[in-house]
């Protein structure tokens, strides 16, 4: 696990408020974490969590323990059977990962203000994007990593536009995903 789980990132961003898989959100997500829970992550390890800094090892259990009390668990190990299970302490959370999707199904994503989107897996988590609406996204556009919840930001590692990649995609920021289905058409 050299990058954290796409909705770990995703938990992240929402509180933090802006997209953490960028250098200045990892930046702001170190001093934030160290306001927080008065320990200290360097920028550099944030960056190699989230995917900015190319990073094949896995992370210390003490760094671990960090994110999860900054995001409000008292361990990793509470923090990831909620990611498991999908389910928090309120009840069920609509926690859509992309990667849990049948090949040839569609997903439709829908975020405000009138953004809408609505893509197809065609295998191996590759989501080739159908129609799109006010979206910086376009209909062949290849979506890569991509992990999506109800209320929190769209996330996607790579986004492949006429075989170039072009990077790391945040959708929904600011509200998060307002409507989030998938479906056989």
């Amino acid at each position: 696990m050299a990058n954290l789980d796409p909705y770990v990132i995703s938990m992240l961003s929402h509180k933090l408020g802006t997209d953490v898989t960028t250098p200045a959100g990892a930046t702001q997500l170190s001093h934030d974490i160290e306001s927080v829970t008065g320990e200290h992550l360097g920028r550099n390890t944030v960056k190699r969590l989230t995917g900015i800094i190319p990073y094949e090892n896995n992370p210390r259990r003490a760094t671990l323990e960090i994110l999860a009390n900054y995001l409000g668990f008292e361990s990793w190990a509470l923090l990831s059977a909620y990611i498991n299970d999908r389910v928090s302490q309120f009840g069920n959370e609509p926690f859509l990962s992309l990667n849990d999707v049948a090949d040839g199904k569609k997903v439709r994503i829908e975020w405000q203000p009138d953004r809408k989107i609505v893509m197809q897996h065609r295998g191996e988590g590759r989501f080739e994007v159908i129609s799109s609406e006010n979206s910086k996204l376009k209909a062949g556009d290849i979506l890569e990593q991509a992990s999506a919840s109800q209320g929190f930001p769209l996330l996607v590692k790579s986004v492949i536009r006429g075989g170039k990649n072009l990077g790391t995609y945040t959708a929904a920021a600011e509200f998060g995903v307002s409507k989030l289905s998938v479906s056989d058409e």
